[in-house]
């Protein structure tokens, strides 16, 4: 049976043990947060819409930057959508939007209706107003961009999507 010294001596080797294997675990980790600190892994390249649509082609978006507001856009529709959704929470926007119903045309459908009966993807942005989403990348952009939020006088110079690398 062993006496209390030796138990004592076994406590003491086994707390310096954890203690060392702590302190490396500890120092493992600061050397990676420094080096984290130095070089940032690049997973996302973001671009400003300002930029012409045709970069966005292939192109795999994560989320809209609204300055530094964040919102997450896994698709180009769901980036059509929130930047259409954010220029109708304008009340004037607003308005002008509901005046453009049924007057901006595509080339066999209607951009932005009052009711989705003729479109394929139709999207509600609002009561009485649906917008045509079924379009490729640089077209649905390039429409939501110039064809709209141009004619609306949203500024959208200090709005980003960022894309995956």
């Amino acid at each position: 049976m062993k006496t209390i010294e030796e138990v004592r001596k076994t406590q003491k080797y086994l707390i310096n043990e954890i203690n060392r294997i702590f302190d490396e675990v500890a120092n493992v980790l600061q050397n990676r947060e420094d080096e984290n600190e130095r070089e940032l892994p690049v997973f996302e390249t973001v671009y400003p819409l300002t930029t012409d649509p045709a970069i966005f082609k292939g192109q795999k978006p994560t989320c809209v930057l609204f300055g530094e507001e964040r919102a997450i856009a896994h698709t180009w529709k769901n980036v059509f959508k929130l930047l259409i959704l954010r220029c109708n929470e304008d009340e004037k926007k607003h308005k002008i939007l509901l005046g453009l119903r049924n007057k901006i045309l595509g080339r066999e459908r209607i951009i932005l209706s009052d009711k989705p009966g003729e479109m394929l993807r139709a999207f509600k942005i609002d009561e009485d107003l649906w917008a045509e989403t079924h379009y490729d990348t640089e077209t649905l952009m390039r429409i939501l961009l110039h064809r709209i939020l141009d004619k609306v006088g949203f500024d959208y110079s200090n709005i980003s999507v960022a894309v995956r690398n």
